[in-house]
């Protein structure tokens, strides 16, 4: 999923006629004020990165005036948010909120699924931890959602009823607008109720179906430079998701100091927990596509782990190859080696791959210091127990030494 930031999404929603605040993007201080200038009623000033929560974490500010607006601009522009580098803000007209409520659509298995709540706002993990006038329901993807069917929904949830018949039908619109963007994810926290009875979209987040940006070609550009995450590394695997064909890539860095490079999916979380059920700390999570003659993806993921300069392990752990060839993998992993050199060869790995190529893969690190190839049979709680006690003697040998 590529989540967009506000700017692009609120682009999108007042594109499809709906009632989405006054706001444009800034990239300076001066620039926020500016903008700021031309709303007398106060301004929100919000980080523009590609992540929830924002009020929470500080990143929401709220202005008087055109200077408080160049003051939050200027603390917001250059921080890091949820693990983003702020590099623009979104500069809103303020509105008057008289009530706030909580409206998202998301693609659940085979069908959207709707949630709303009467409660909104920063604190809308507290109403949506409860059943008390939280509201979910599957949507027929071919009969859509229609007006009656979202007012039901929001008189279940408790809304009073004046203002139901217009968020019915808003709701309604909302839906044709996830669609249409080919959304997995739309969240509209607060959809607010201003003091005159109108409804405002103030807070709008989206997050799209990667493989459909061909239908959207202005999100897959240059619009979305300011999404990349702050850690170098996550951001190198991020620009190469973007640029190369096939499959997703992904690299998220952790606290830990073992890197995994492991199967997507169910394996993966396992391999992960079976590291740290035995003592170990995982250093990141990543995805990897099926992996054929191109292995750039692959290369960057893998480039990306051995670059951490608090790695101390690798674990390559995958259940039988039916999908990728072994020796591809293992011959990205013996380039890379050879490539960075230095600490890299001291490096304790295990590799847990069988299937196709996989006497060849043994052939290449045969005899290399450090790289232990388990038999088949082993299991992947017996390779995570080899990497962590590895990991282990190494640390009391460096203690030692």
């Amino acid at each position: 999923m590529l989540r967009l930031t506000e700017d692009i999404a609120k682009a999108w929603l007042r594109a499809k006629g709906l009632p989405v605040p006054r706001g444009a993007a800034a990239d300076s201080a001066e620039a926020a004020a500016r903008l700021a200038a031309d709303m007398p009623g106060g301004a929100v000033i919000k980080a523009l990165v590609p992540a929830g929560r924002r009020g929470k974490a500080g990143a929401v500010r709220v202005a008087a005036d055109a200077k408080a607006s160049r003051t939050a601009a200027a603390e917001l522009l250059g921080s890091e948010v949820h693990g983003y580098a702020v590099q623009r803000v979104y500069v809103e007209e303020r509105i008057a909120i008289r009530s706030e409520h909580y409206l998202s659509f998301m693609l659940n298995g085979p069908r959207p699924e709707v949630i709303l709540s009467r409660s909104g706002g920063v604190n809308v993990e507290d109403a949506l931890g409860s059943t008390e006038n939280v509201v979910r329901a599957a949507v027929d993807p071919l009969r859509g959602l229609q007006s009656g069917d979202t007012m039901a929904l929001w008189r279940k949830a408790g809304l009073p009823g004046a203002v139901v018949p217009a968020i019915g039908g808003l709701t309604a619109a909302l839906y044709e607008a996830f669609c249409a963007a080919d959304a997995l994810l739309l969240e509209i926290n607060p959809l607010a109720v201003d003091d005159r009875g109108g409804l405002a979209l103030v807070g709008a987040m989206m997050g799209v179906d990667q493989n459909a940006l061909f239908r959207h070609p202005a999100w897959a550009g240059g619009a979305l430079t300011g999404t990349l995450p702050a850690n170098p590394r996550e951001r190198g695997v991020a620009l190469a998701n973007r640029a190369l064909p096939g499959g997703e890539c992904q690299y998220v860095e952790l606290d830990g100091d073992i890197g995994l490079l492991v199967g997507g999916g169910g394996a993966g979380l396992y391999q992960h927990d079976l590291v740290l059920e035995l003592g170990g700390r995982p250093a990141n999570h990543c995805v990897t596509p099926p992996t054929g003659s191109d292995n750039r993806k692959l290369k960057a993921v893998l480039s990306a782990i051995l670059d951490n300069p608090s790695l101390r392990g690798l674990l390559i752990g995958f259940n039988f190859a039916q999908m990728a060839r072994t020796d591809i993998r293992v011959r990205t992993l013996v380039e890379l080696l050879d490539e960075k050199g230095g600490r890299t060869a001291r490096l304790p790995i295990v590799i847990r791959l069988f299937g196709a190529g996989e006497a060849e893969s043994r052939a290449m690190v045969t005899g290399r210091a450090n790289v232990h190839y388990v038999p088949r049979g082993t299991t992947l709680k017996e390779a995570a127990a080899l990497i962590v006690r590895l990991v282990a003697e190494a640390k009391a040998e460096e203690r030692a030494a």
